[in-house]
């Protein structure tokens, strides 16, 4: 298989191929009411906003939908909200996040119980001083307690978090053991150089995290994004990926984010902009933005979605 450097500029059509096979789907925050509990309507009702404001899909259960923080049962209930009805089993991504085998493999197979095949897999983490054949050891687990499954796995790299780096040597080692069942990675290092090295691979969708980096990935055959920020203006994601050009206001925007707390700042963000005031509730341990301290981002949001 061809491993080899892509030119910096290719074709329109495979760029379009690659948002075919993926595209920006929206790492979904989660409502919660004001006594903590899922505000399922209110989901119900963002996932509408979203696919509308052209998303190609959701992912539940992500680092911004508070996946750390929400339980089995609420899980299930969140997909029996979702899947099949507001959205189509094939635009669902599930998150998986459990360093337990049994934890991870309760949450896979619940997801493929509701037709969802495509999880986003985040890699054992707790640990101190974890190697490559430790999490490949996981990772064949994992799998192999799920055979019967057409899985379509997401590897998720988010070191700064899991203490986990999943280096583009590492991942091709995963792919080559694995084959058709490793269908991606989701790279939010937030590192250009890791990005780079990964999206020399023609046979994995390559997916960033850092909606900084999608116009200089696309034309390199980035298959997309799971983004926080496809909470609010996909199509302007997805358009980043499509022509390769720069948006400073996006830019901008994110720069200013991620000085903050980034999941409760979008959730207030999400909150403001479509008028749900349970958008921006988060569970402890994480406390609520003060949206009031943030007016010039959402001045920015509305420059950037007009």
């Amino acid at each position: 298989m061809n491993t080899s450097s892509k030119q910096n500029k290719i074709p329109d059509s495979h760029v379009a191929s690659k948002l075919g096979l993926f595209g920006i789907s929206t790492a979904l925050i989660t409502p919660f009411d004001n006594n903590g509990r899922l505000a399922l309507s209110n989901a119900i009702k963002h996932v509408e906003h979203v696919m509308a404001k052209g998303a190609a899909g959701i992912t539940l259960f992500g680092t911004t939908g508070e996946g750390a923080s929400i339980g089995y049962s609420e899980r299930q209930e969140l997909l029996n909200a979702l899947v099949g009805s507001v959205v189509a089993t094939d635009q669902v991504t599930v998150c998986i996040c459990s360093s337990s085998l049994e934890g991870a493999v309760a949450q896979a197979t619940q997801a493929c119980g509701c037709g969802v095949s495509r999880l986003l897999v985040t890699p054992p983490f707790y640990f101190n001083g974890v190697t490559d054949e430790g999490i490949l050891r996981w990772y064949d687990q994992f799998i192999n307690a799920l055979t019967g499954y057409d899985l379509q796995i997401i590897l998720y790299n988010l070191p700064q978090v899991t203490q986990v780096e999943l280096s583009s040597v590492f991942v091709r080692k995963l792919k080559d053991t694995f084959g058709d069942v490793i269908f991606g990675v989701k790279d939010s290092s937030g590192s250009w150089d890791s990005a780079a090295s990964l999206l020399q691979f023609d046979d994995l969708a390559i997916l960033i995290g850092d909606e900084r980096l999608l116009a200089k990935a696309g034309p390199l055959g980035c298959a997309g994004a799971i983004s926080g920020m496809a909470n609010l203006f996909p199509s302007v994601l997805h358009d980043l990926v499509q022509s390769g050009n720069e948006n400073s206001a996006v830019n901008t925007l994110v720069t200013d984010v991620v000085c903050h707390p980034v999941t409760p700042l979008v959730k207030a963000l999400a909150s403001s902009y479509y008028g749900d005031p349970l958008l921006a509730n988060v569970r402890p341990p994480l406390l609520p933005a003060e949206v009031q301290k943030f007016q010039g981002m959402i001045d920015l949001i509305h420059k950037i979605t007009d």
